[in-house]
């Protein structure tokens, strides 16, 4: 892939997202169902974005390393800095109107949306190479647990969930 086309599937997952992870499902569709990018590429990115310090959504800078190297980190990183630096002096201008009642009923009905979209990509995600064993499932919903209220830092969440597939894998 070529890095303007690598730019624009970027550039379409982060104008797309509301930020964080919620841009996972458009670039799994964009890289991961065409073959330019595998699964595993996919969560090795996620793991690399959430262990290192910055909002969440840089992981899509590892996963364009992954695919294309430097050329593929920096559209990435284009991609993830050129939408927020547009949309800031717009909603300075439009800010009484973005702060009506239906533009905030539609912003939950996008994060609700996004929300579906990501549980069902995740579900692809640990489906893609067969189905999920007992302890796997029950690490997952031990992980859910314990990073809802966001009291652990995600890295310590992963080192767990490491050393128990380890531990349990064989």
């Amino acid at each position: 892939m070529d890095a303007l086309a690598l730019l624009g599937v970027f550039l379409k997952a982060s104008l797309l997202s509301l930020g964080g992870l919620s841009s996972l499902p458009l670039l799994r569709a964009d890289l991961v169902a065409p073959g330019i990018a595998t699964d595993d590429q996919l969560v090795q990115a996620i793991a690399i974005g959430r262990i290192s310090t910055g909002p969440n959504g840089l992981y899509i800078v590892s996963l364009g390393y992954l695919v294309a190297g430097v050329v593929g980190a920096t559209m990435a990183l284009v991609a993830a800095t050129l939408p927020p630096l547009v949309i800031v002096p717009i909603t300075a201008v439009a800010r009484r109107w973005l702060l009506a009642t239906p533009v905030a009923g539609l912003v939950r009905g996008v994060a609700l949306a996004t929300a579906g979209l990501l549980v069902a990509t995740g579900i692809g995600i640990v489906t893609a190479t067969g189905s999920p064993s007992w302890w796997q499932l029950t690490l997952a919903a031990i992980a859910v647990v314990l990073t809802y209220r966001g009291t652990l830092h995600p890295a310590l969440v992963i080192a767990i969930g490491a050393g128990a597939g380890l531990a349990l894998g064989r």
